[in-house]
């Protein structure tokens, strides 16, 4: 059924708050997550629709964007048509830390970086795979203390190394994610291979969680029962999403008359811009995404 299968990563602008509902827990409205592993998700029934309505905000042919995304439920009750593309899943590839030199650091770890080169395996074989270091490795010494081989995530000390695997997967990631002078550096001196367990307690422990609170016009202070406490996606984190294109499933009035051709209409900035918002809170900047397409030829 889809016959084009394009990685997409995904770079939060801005902190993301893409909503699992309600909690009894600490936090009341927790971000979506994997139930096996804990890491960070959106689903990807929440990045077509946010995709979709950037789409929408930006063309005027109702036809392509009901082609490529499939059309709502008609007024007299006539079947809906499913969309020619379709969204895994986004998942973690890196996550930011705070760092006691360099200010922050991207953590990520073999688990992830392997799950991800599986990925490509099984959906995008003509894709290059990212290099997967070995864990307590670093890409450069600008994170260390002192004249240590040691650096320092939230209050906890690592033995580490600098490694050339290491500096050669935060390169190409580097070349892909920040493409213009100023982003030079910005991962190539950050990156951090930890081992899975520790990664994964970052991500499930360290994300941010913010008090937002209602107030009553009248007294001025909070409303009752108007505290709550919201889980976001931190600043920085990256990650990816597999886009499957396939024929459109049109009858009649068909917009699109190959796969190329829808694939070709997503890529265009004009139609799909470099960044869009994604869940909850935008009227406070919350949920700006940028996009990248994850290139074919090796960096």
């Amino acid at each position: 059924m889809f016959s084009v299968v394009k990685p997409l990563l995904l770079y939060g602008v801005t902190s993301v708050h893409a909503g699992s509902g309600s909690d009894l827990g600490v936090v009341d409205l927790p971000i979506q997550r994997e139930q096996h592993t804990g890491y960070p998700k959106i689903e990807g029934s929440s990045l077509k629709g946010a995709i979709r309505a950037h789409v929408s905000s930006l063309v005027e042919e109702d036809a392509k964007v009901e082609a490529v995304f499939g059309s709502e439920l008609a007024a007299n009750n006539e079947s809906s048509v499913a969309g020619a593309v379709s969204f895994s899943d986004a998942r973690i590839l890196l996550f930011p830390i705070r760092s006691m030199r360099g200010v922050f650091a991207y953590i990520t770890c073999p688990h992830v970086l392997q799950r991800f080169n599986q990925e490509l395996e099984t959906f995008a074989p003509d894709y290059p795979l990212l290099p997967v270091p070995e864990p307590n490795t670093i890409s450069a010494s600008a994170l260390l203390v002192g004249n240590s081989e040691k650096i320092v995530l939230e209050e906890y000390t690592y033995d580490v190394q600098v490694d050339q695997t290491t500096q050669q997967l935060a390169e190409q990631l580097e070349a892909i994610i920040f493409t213009t002078a100023t982003g030079k550096g910005r991962l190539a001196n950050r990156l951090v291979v930890l081992p899975d367990d520790d990664f994964s307690d970052f991500v499930q422990l360290s994300t941010e969680v913010n008090a937002r609170t209602k107030i009553d016009p009248e007294t001025g202070t909070v409303k009752e029962g108007g505290l709550w406490y919201e889980e976001n996606l931190p600043p920085e984190s990256v990650l990816y999403s597999f886009v499957f294109f396939g024929e459109s499933r049109m009858d009649q009035d068909k917009p699109f008359v190959s796969v190329e051709e829808i694939v070709s209409y997503l890529e265009d900035d004009q139609v799909f811009s470099p960044v869009f918002q994604l869940g909850g809170n935008s009227t406070i900047g919350r949920g700006m995404i940028r996009r990248i397409w994850f290139p074919k030829e090796e960096i």
